[in-house]
């Protein structure tokens, strides 16, 4: 099955389709504008489904803004690459919150995240930021493994770096990444209010965060490995430490106000400008996340917010955290039931090549939110 997606609002024109028996579709964003795929061949950025059907961007559809159109354009294959960063972050949302009352649900259907998106919460800010991210890094990591026609490894690193290593390798090209997110991602953002501001915020802040991260690599070069002289490199982190970081800036994020107050009809200089609710607090920095309305509490089912609620959610009974019982099920209390597993267990390998497992059947005692 297809995966409709649509995001944040620049996110609904980045088109993250699953990749897998996608058919011809268009999908409408809350802006009324259209977005879709469409079975055209073309020579520019073609996907390929499960079914080797060719899936090109049409730029007549108005898929995406026509700033956007004209990056796809300029940038040959990195359609694929924004699509794939798209899917990591989703994936990495879940895997962030799995233990949280709110746990970044996703349903099928033109609005992946839901109502949470149209909100001004500390969770509407990590997807934000999670997004923007997995964009940045995934188009970062692809120019240095030559996916993208218009970028390649950074090369600018060269030369002596210390008295025993020098600068050499295929570092990530994080700097068009960054620039490449923040053309692409942020011109989706319009409008002149604080929900506008707070996005742009933490859409950089989940590039800062890739920047951030990166670490150097180096490999030896010497006899038997003796390791005389390192050639190394700029490598991104993995988007699992950005998530852990932008999850830990989720916990602490700016609650924060217009530069004047609120004022909705502010002049653009003002609207540069965020200050934080308590002035006790600093102003926030280009790495922390930013919001402006207290989340709703997620303990039960909401058409109005969009909220799922917790019932029938796995716990642990025995957790004094946020995966516990206790504060995941909101003091409902919780049923439990055991189970019945059967699993593959005492596997051998046999030479050459084939491997044999026993089933292996145990009782697991389960525990689930009323």
């Amino acid at each position: 099955m297809g995966l409709w997606v649509l995001l944040p609002s620049w996110v609904s024109a980045t088109l993250l389709l699953a990749l897998t028996s996608l058919p011809s579709a268009l999908a409408a964003n809350s802006s009324g504008r259209w977005w879709g795929i469409v079975n055209i061949a073309s020579s520019t950025n073609l996907l390929t489904d499960s079914k080797s059907l060719q899936l090109v961007l049409e730029p007549s559809l108005q898929l995406l803004s026509r700033k956007q159109r004209r990056l796809i354009r300029q940038n040959p294959g990195i359609l694929h690459s924004v699509s794939g960063g798209l899917q990591s972050a989703v994936r990495e949302c879940k895997w962030q919150f799995r233990n949280r009352r709110w746990n970044c649900p996703t349903a099928p259907g033109p609005h992946l995240f839901g109502k949470i998106v149209n909100r001004g919460c500390r969770e509407t800010a990590f997807i934000f930021a999670i997004t923007s991210a997995g964009v940045t890094h995934s188009v970062a990591r692809s120019c240095s493994e030559g996916s993208i026609e218009s970028c390649t490894c950074d090369y600018r690193r060269r030369g002596p770096g210390g008295p025993d290593w020098h600068w050499g390798g295929c570092s990530d090209n994080i700097d068009f990444g960054r620039l490449f997110g923040r053309e692409f991602v942020d011109s989706g953002e319009k409008g002149r209010d604080l929900r506008f501001l707070m996005n742009l915020h933490n859409n950089e802040a989940g590039r800062t965060t890739v920047f951030s991260e990166m670490r150097q690599e180096c490999k030896c070069h010497g006899m038997s490995g003796s390791c005389t002289v390192r050639t190394c490199w700029m490598r991104l982190p993995t988007l699992r430490a950005v998530g852990d970081v932008l999850r830990d800036r989720f916990d602490g994020a700016s609650r924060v106000l217009y530069g004047n107050r609120g004022n909705n009809r502010a002049s653009r200089a003002e609207l540069l400008r965020l200050e934080p609710e308590d002035p006790a607090h600093k102003p926030p920095s280009p790495h922390d996340l930013v919001y402006f309305e207290k989340s709703p509490n997620f303990c039960t089912y909401s058409g109005r917010l969009g909220t799922a609620g917790t019932a029938g959610r796995a716990c642990n009974s025995s957790s004094p955290a946020l995966d516990g019982c206790e504060l995941l099920c909101c003091g409902r209390g919780h049923r439990t039931r055991t189970q019945r597993v059967t699993e593959r267990c005492n596997c051998t390998f046999h030479w050459c090549c084939h491997v044999s497992c026993r089933n292996c059947t145990h009782t697991r005692v389960l525990h689930e939110c009323l």
